[in-house]
């Protein structure tokens, strides 16, 4: 999903000082969306403020996006991760605490939330959006509903992984911001830019931070991403128009490039399916 890819996109460049990656867990296998390690002992500097107040040397992060429904079981299911993660790398419970941190990421208000508070398992923290799991978990666990932070510089890298309209305030607040920030977040809003293309195309901001740019942006973005993957998610079209004919060519070939051009042509002829009468 276009999601997944900027929430990854977002980790691995904000989170550069550690080893972040997708990682598999367990023996069905299962994957965490994002384990983020400190590279050696000592912790570094990370560029979101917010997660690095309370970052672990093992860091296990989910991501629920605006078109996701979190459920109570999938919060549930990192527990689980935190216990394969554990049995997997060799880290008793009794060093949990010390070792690892959880972290749930959610566009939106995950409707389980609220129980949780209920319950008195889950408690607000200072920080706007920001849960802290204080029972149930081996380590420390938070909480974060992207729609419900501060909009702030530091907390644009976040913002972004909202709903639209929590994007849309985040692309005004880079828009406001200084240049070392539109330069930090330069990839990310070109992807949102083409993901999210009908949706913010007008807004007078983007276009002052994209004008030029936005084309040799996302070129370089699709190129780092995969050309190949790139045109499954966002469409042929667009990965033509943001790298050329010949960088498509080169990576996936003419054969494949003729056999996508061939199926596009075949989607558009299908003709529109007729809903059937009710009896």
């Amino acid at each position: 999903m276009a999601f997944d890819y900027i929430f990854k996109l977002v980790m691995k460049e904000l989170l550069a000082g550690c080893d972040a990656r997708a990682e598999k867990v367990g023996t069905l296998p299962l994957e965490i969306d994002m384990v983020a390690r400190y590279k050696g002992d000592t912790p570094v500097q990370l560029g979101i403020p917010l997660l690095a107040r309370h970052f672990a040397k093992d860091n296990l992060l989910e991501y629920k996006s605006d078109v996701d429904k979190p459920s109570k079981e999938s919060f549930s299911k990192l527990l689980g991760y935190v216990g394969l993660y554990g049995d997997q790398h060799g880290i008793g419970i009794d060093e949990m605490r010390g070792r690892v941190t959880a972290w749930y990421i959610a566009a939106k208000r995950p409707g389980f939330l609220d129980g949780l508070l209920a319950c008195k398992i889950a408690e607000s923290t200072s920080n706007s959006g920001v849960y802290e799991v204080i029972t149930g978990f081996p380590c420390p666990c938070r909480v974060v509903v992207c729609d419900e932070l501060d909009v702030t510089d530091e907390n644009v890298p976040l913002l972004l992984l909202g709903s639209i309209e929590t994007i849309k305030r985040a692309i005004v607040q880079i828009a406001r911001a200084g240049t070392d920030l539109r330069n930090a977040m330069g990839t990310i809003i070109s992807l949102i830019y083409y993901f999210y293309h009908d949706k913010v195309k007008d807004m007078t901001e983007i276009n002052e931070i994209l004008p030029a740019d936005v084309r040799r942006s996302m070129k370089h973005a699709i190129e780092d991403l995969g050309i190949e993957t790139m045109i499954t998610e966002i469409g042929l079209d667009k990965v033509i128009d943001a790298v050329g004919v010949d960088k498509v060519i080169d990576a996936v070939g003419i054969d494949q490039l003729e056999q996508a051009i061939a199926r596009r042509k075949s989607e558009k002829k299908k003709p529109a399916r007729k809903a059937r009468k009710s009896s």
